[in-house]
């Protein structure tokens, strides 16, 4: 596969879809999540995806099916497009393909200014996704690890442990990670212990999105409303508060902060004071609390277990790290890693604060 023209192998998905092309087909996308391609036919423009994450027969099929259930329940994602022999999605050379009708619209780029409307509307579809997946059956267990599956999240690092430390490469990310992972050893004995006293049962689970935040949706030209939910790369069944946690980072770093103080922290141009981030995690919290509760229910007791999910995020994320991949791609996942440990205390407190502040009567 690794070898095969790009032409020769688009060449067969099209065929097996009944698409043929009248214009450039055009690579939106590519990295280790996805391929993505836009195809213009003589009936219109389509969307290809070479699926990277959902890459078993098992996880591909969830997807396909999770699609259709959304758009069935009135919840808009891209149409699927069946292949000439009616399946949902196409194997080939064991890759996974799904096509879609392209949807029109705008997707925000990180850069991009923000807008309050397209911050509700966010809010709107993690909504109208938590109502409809509450019932949702995949055809497939999805076998994906939880957030809170903390023994779970600490039996991988202790079996990565291993490699790294055997590793005699001399790469400097082997090194970062073995300090990293010897610290979420430590911090996963005293979370377990902490969940172990918390009724996890005021949590609601559903099947969630696992990256819905602003950057996964198509809005209207106007920011009004929003027209698709994108990529389901992650989906699994977990607590509707991964995704909203999730999307908090983008709403807070991305919106309130400018809109606050008006400058973006993402340039790095500006120091950031403590006082700064707390006003805008609190403003932030606030409004997608608001903005999700105009669609659907989240009770108090619910929303106060949300900093949790702030302690188990990096337990989630370090799975993304693969001594297969390139050394540069490495070191950015274990910057990343290293910067959710040195701020996780702080964002924990800034959550807490903000939840007491939105709760406090009055």
């Amino acid at each position: 596969m690794a070898g095969e023209p790009v032409q020769r192998r688009l060449q067969y998905v099209l065929e097996h879809f009944d698409k043929r092309p009248i214009d450039n087909v055009i690579l939106n996308y590519f990295s280790l999540a996805n391929e993505v391609y836009t195809i213009t036919t003589g009936e219109g423009q389509f969307v290809v995806k070479n699926c990277f994450k959902n890459n078993s027969r098992e996880l591909v099929a969830n997807e396909a099916a999770l699609i259709q259930f959304l758009n069935d329940h009135e919840v808009p994602c891209p149409k699927l497009i069946p292949t000439r022999t009616g399946a949902l999605f196409l194997e080939y050379d064991g890759q996974f393909y799904i096509m879609n009708e392209f949807v029109d619209g705008s997707v925000p780029k990180w850069h991009d200014k923000l807008s309050e409307s397209l911050m509700r509307e966010t809010m709107h579809a993690m909504a109208d996704f938590h109502r409809a997946t509450e019932y949702f059956e995949p055809p497939f267990e999805p076998h994906r690890m939880a957030a809170l599956a903390i023994p779970e999240a600490t039996h991988w690092l202790r079996s990565l442990q291993p490699s790294l430390v055997e590793d005699s490469s001399g790469r400097q990310s082997v090194a970062l990670m073995l300090n990293i992972v010897d610290e979420l050893l430590q911090q996963g004995e005293t979370l377990q212990a902490k969940l172990a006293k918390i009724d996890l049962s005021e949590l609601k689970k559903v099947f969630i999105h696992g990256d819905l935040h602003c950057f996964n949706l198509i809005f209207s030209a106007d920011q009004e409303r929003y027209n698709a939910i994108l990529d389901f790369d992650f989906i699994r069944e977990d607590y509707r508060l991964v995704d909203f946690f999730w999307a908090t980072r983008s709403m807070i770093w991305g919106y309130w902060f400018e809109e606050l103080f008006g400058f973006s922290p993402r340039s790095n141009e500006h120091r950031v004071s403590d006082a700064q981030l707390q006003a805008a995690t609190s403003r932030g919290v606030a409004f997608m609390i608001d903005s999700y509760r105009c669609y659907h229910s989240l009770p108090d007791a619910e929303i106060r277990l949300l900093p949790l999910f702030a302690e188990a995020l990096p337990f989630y994320t370090v799975r993304f790290f693969k001594l297969s991949n390139s050394e540069d791609e490495c070191l950015d996942h274990a910057g990343w890693f290293r910067h959710q440990l040195d701020a996780m205390a702080q964002t924990v407190r800034h959550l807490e604060v903000a939840i007491e502040q939105f709760l406090a009567p009055g």
